[in-house]
């Protein structure tokens, strides 16, 4: 039978998974409301965990990393909308809705992305109350759960994540944040709205930064990769900024981020 055409898909990154008890909330969620969903399901075995859903498409893959995961979804992707997910949160209600008016009222938009609340249901992030278009200095900012894409813009003008960035990859950290680097270069427009979508635990890897220094050396080579030779003038300003939040006196942090920043250029020369 032919799949109905899709508005709005959800691209979701699970591991691990081996049966219908073990789906993610946010799978059960979506299941239940009807919504389009893909599962990339990322284990160290290879897995044959097929979807009971019609509405819920599983893909099993017997590798590691957040970015490859994000490369499979919209490999296997069929809607017109795509909405980035990850198995630990929870879609607010009307997000579908939210999405697919921002999308008709903006057509000009390839990649909208929204606001996100902790488990208290407060703003994660300090966003701005007023819409924009993001800059490179902006996407900064940007978390992966955030971003809802056009799969046409994609399919125009294909663009993948770098799989040496991100969970579970060579350099922890940055997958997004490389991702839509790439696409603004790229000439693709990135709108934000001040709309809250998604509901994430404040804990995050991602921003684990106290006394880590991988995920600070990562945040070296992230900046190489986004800002080529300039990184080495915005890791000191990251270095000072971020000292609190570090642990680390603004000297230890650019170190850290210089050594990032050689790991990341002995990796993309091949050595």
């Amino acid at each position: 039978m032919q799949r109905k055409s899709v508005k709005l898909e959800v691209l979701i990154a699970a591991q691990n998974i081996r049966s219908t008890d073990q789906l993610p909330k946010v799978a059960q969620q979506l299941v239940s409301k009807g919504c389009d969903t893909v599962l990339i399901n990322q284990s160290e075995k290879e897995q044959e965990f097929k979807s009971p859903f019609q509405n819920l498409r599983i893909f099993n893959y017997p590798e590691t990393g957040i970015s490859r995961s994000r490369n499979r979804a919209l490999q296997h992707a069929e809607g017109e909308l795509l909405l980035i997910a990850d198995d630990d949160v929870e879609l607010l209600d009307g997000f579908s809705e939210i999405i697919t008016e921002a999308f008709e009222k903006n057509p000009e938009a390839d990649i909208i992305t929204f606001q996100c609340l902790n488990e208290r249901g407060e703003k994660r992030k300090n966003y701005s109350d007023s819409s924009f278009w993001h800059s490179l200095r902006t996407l900064m900012q940007v978390s992966s759960v955030e971003i809802a894409l056009r799969r046409k813009s994609f399919i125009r003008k294909p663009l993948l994540f770098d799989p040496r960035f991100g969970i579970g990859s060579k350099i922890p950290t940055g997958g997004e944040t490389v991702f839509l680097s790439d696409a603004h270069k790229r000439g693709f427009k990135i709108l934000y709205l001040p709309y809250p979508i998604v509901r994430h635990p404040d804990a995050s890897s991602g921003r684990a930064l106290y006394q880590n220094p991988a995920l600070i050396k990562a945040k070296g080579a992230m900046f190489y990769r986004i800002f080529g030779w300039r990184a080495y003038g915005v890791c000191p300003l990251f270095a000072v900024k971020k000292r609190r939040e570090t642990g680390y006196s603004p000297v230890k942090n650019f170190q850290l981020m210089y050594t990032g920043i050689k790991h990341f250029k002995a990796l993309d020369h091949g050595k």
